[in-house]
C-alpha cells in the first residue's frame, strides 16, 4: 500500500502546472493513505496522522511506515510534550489527549464553559508548558456544535482553559516563533494568517500578518517555522514561504491538498509535507 518513490523529471512534467522549483529535491516517502495530516518530527522519525483511517503512522528513513496508534480517534495535529509523550488533537473524541507510556490516553481538554469543544485541529506547545490549539467545526455537523464560535485556546500546565480568540471564521494551523513571543494562526477559508503577542500575562495584540488574494478551493492550513523566523505555510497551491516581516518570499507549488508541514533543520532545511494521500519530503537547496 505504501512505497517510497523518488520524484523525477517525469513528476515535474506530469504536474507541469504545479511544478516545484528545480532547486528543491522532492521525494514521496509514503503514499496510499486517505488524508494525511499532523506531521511531527520526533525521535528521529516522522509521525503523521491519516484522519479517515483512524491511524497515526511512524516513518523512519529507509523503512516502511509502521502503525504507531490505532485507533487514533481521528487525530489531526500532533505534538510531543515536555515529558516526551505524544499529544493529539482528536476529531472524533473532540478533545486534546495525551498518549501515556502504558498506551492509555488522558483527556487534557474536552469542553469550554460546560460545552463540548468542536473538533480540535492543530496545536503547539510553548516552552512555558502552555498548549495552544485551534478548534474549528470541520469534523462535526451544525447539529453537533455546542459552542457558538470557532476558537483559539490556551491550555495551562494546570489544566485551565483560556479562550484567546473567538472571531476567526475557521482557525486552523497554529505555531509559535522560535523566541516564543509570537503566536501565528491561519484562518483557513479567509486565506489569512494572524499574529499575536505572547507574554507572561497571556496572548494579545492580534494583527493580520499575511493574506492571499482571491478565493481557492483549499484553505490556509498548518505551519512550520525556522530558527530565523521564516514561516512555511501549507496552503491552496503548496507551501508558502514568508519572511518574519510577512513578505511572501516563495511559493513551492504542489498538486493535491497540501494540509500541513513540519521542518527539520540540518545543513539543508527539510520539509515534511502531508499532501492528501501522500507524505512528501522536500529538501531545500537554499536558505530563505
Amino acid at each position: 500500500m505504501m512505497k517510497n518513490i523518488l520524484l523525477s523529471t517525469i513528476f515535474l512534467m506530469v504536474f507541469a502546472p504545479f511544478a516545484v522549483a528545480q532547486e528543491h529535491h522532492i521525494e514521496v516517502i509514503s503514499d496510499g493513505h486517505q488524508f494525511t495530516e499532523g506531521p511531527l518530527w520526533h525521535d528521529n522519525a516522522l509521525w503523521f496522522s491519516d484522519i479517515p483511517a483512524n491511524t497515526i503512522w511512524r516513518w523512519q528513513p529507509d523503512a516502511a511506515p509502521e502503525v504507531a496508534v490505532r485507533p487514533s480517534s481521528e487525530a489531526n495535529g500532533l505534538i510531543v510534550d515536555h515529558d516526551g509523550l505524544l499529544v493529539m488533537a482528536q476529531h472524533d473524541a473532540r478533545r486534546i489527549a495525551r498518549l501515556n507510556k502504558d498506551g492509555t490516553q488522558t483527556a487534557l481538554a474536552t469542553e469550554y464553559q460546560g460545552k463540548r469543544l468542536n473538533s480540535p485541529n492543530d496545536l503547539v506547545l510553548g516552552e512555558n508548558g502552555v498548549l495552544y490549539f485551534t478548534d474549528p467545526p470541520f469534523a462535526i455537523s451544525a447539529e453537533q456544535q455546542e459552542l457558538s464560535f470557532s476558537g483559539v485556546f490556551a491550555l495551562s500546565p494546570t489544566g485551565d482553559l483560556t479562550l484567546i480568540d473567538d472571531k476567526l471564521h475557521r482557525p486552523n494551523g497554529i505555531i509559535l516563533n522560535p523566541q516564543q513571543t509570537t503566536l501565528y494562526v491561519t484562518d483557513a477559508y479567509r486565506w489569512q494568517i494572524f499574529a499575536y503577542d505572547v507574554t507572561a500575562e497571556g496572548v494579545s495584540n492580534k494583527r493580520l500578518f499575511a493574506e492571499l488574494d482571491g478565493e481557492y478551493d483549499q484553505g490556509m492550513d498548518g505551519m512550520a517555522v525556522a530558527a530565523d523566523g521564516t514561516l512555511y505555510v501549507a496552503g491552496p497551491e503548496g507551501i508558502y514561504v514568508y519572511a518574519p516581516t510577512g513578505e511572501l518570499k516563495e511559493t513551492i507549488s504542489l498538486p493535491n491538498f497540501t494540509a500541513n508541514v513540519t521542518l527539520v533543520e540540518t545543513d539543508k532545511r527539510v520539509l515534511y509535507v502531508t499532501n492528501q494521500t501522500e507524505v512528501i519530503k522536500i529538501t531545500l537547496n537554499h536558505s530563505h
